[in-house]
């Protein structure tokens, strides 16, 4: 399995709704959105390592404050304490709050960005 796969399913198993890149119509809150930000290979003198670091943005949006700052805790130990079949090592780097007006709602967000060490 892929690490995409692995981190989305991980994530599902909180009961949320969970995709890389963007959700489609009709989608509630709270959900989670994956995005491959950046990724970094290793190379040896021998050619290509096994072994890559990808950066990976979480973004957890929600209709309350109560609600997202009850999730994002959840969703960051999660990632934290994962070690999968590719995912060796998940890191939290850093967390923003944010937000946006969607059709006169205002939907909260905090961002994650996350380090992701796994087997290519």
């Amino acid at each position: 399995m892929s690490v995409e796969g692995e981190l989305k399913d991980l994530l599902k198993a909180l009961g949320y709704p969970v995709v890389w890149g963007v959700f489609g119509k009709g989608v509630g809150f709270p959900r989670i959105t994956l995005q491959r930000i950046a990724t970094v290979t290793k190379y040896s003198l021998t050619g290509r390592a096994d072994v890559e670091t990808a950066r990976v943005q979480v973004n957890i949006a929600s209709e309350t404050y109560g609600e997202l700052i009850s999730l994002v805790p959840l969703v960051s130990h999660t990632l934290t304490e994962f070690r999968g079949r590719s995912v060796i090592r998940c890191t939290e780097l850093s967390r923003r709050d944010g937000s946006s007006e969607t059709g006169g709602d205002i939907i909260r967000q905090q961002l994650l960005d996350i380090s992701v060490r796994y087997r290519a």
